[in-house]
């Protein structure tokens, strides 16, 4: 009986969403602790995707303008804001932000989609200048991203 519900357990836990996207040039798949969708780039820029809950239930224009507060409330600096369509018809932004760490300016970007009851979350960061030694590769590739079911 322990193993079944063991073997249940672990079954429900490898359930997650499948997220896709095209391999943007310069990054590279990876798994160490970090979910089914992580990328990184040799020199350390990292991208992966989260789900949270859509609660309050609401529409990407919400999401886009709570994730603004909630960021500039915490003092970061927007630095550009982007709204597309996927190539299979989601909807999504990516906002992306300046912040000091240490001596250096960092970006964090955040690419938002919602589809029913979550929102997903595909997340960037990495010192300034080699993120945006990739910023346009990644952005072409988010426009191939699916959220999975």
């Amino acid at each position: 009986m322990r193993w079944l519900t063991l073997s249940l357990f672990f079954l429900v836990a490898a359930c997650g969403p499948t997220y896709r996207m095209e391999a943007p040039d310069g990054l590279v798949k990876y798994d160490k602790g970090h979910g089914k969708f992580a990328w990184t780039t040799a020199d350390g820029v990292r991208v992966k995707a989260r789900d949270v809950k859509n609660e309050p239930k609401a529409e990407l224009p919400f999401w886009t303008d709570a994730t603004q507060r909630h960021l500039t409330a915490r003092g970061y600096t927007k630095k550009a804001e982007r709204c597309f369509t996927t190539k299979l018809g989601a909807k999504g932004c990516t906002l992306e932000w300046l912040a000091p760490r240490g001596n250096e300016d960092w970006v964090y970007a955040v690419s938002i989609f919602v589809t029913d009851d979550r929102v997903t979350l595909v997340e960037a960061a990495g010192p300034f200048a080699r993120y945006v030694a990739i910023e346009a590769k990644l952005a072409k590739a988010l426009e191939t991203f699916e959220p999975g079911s």
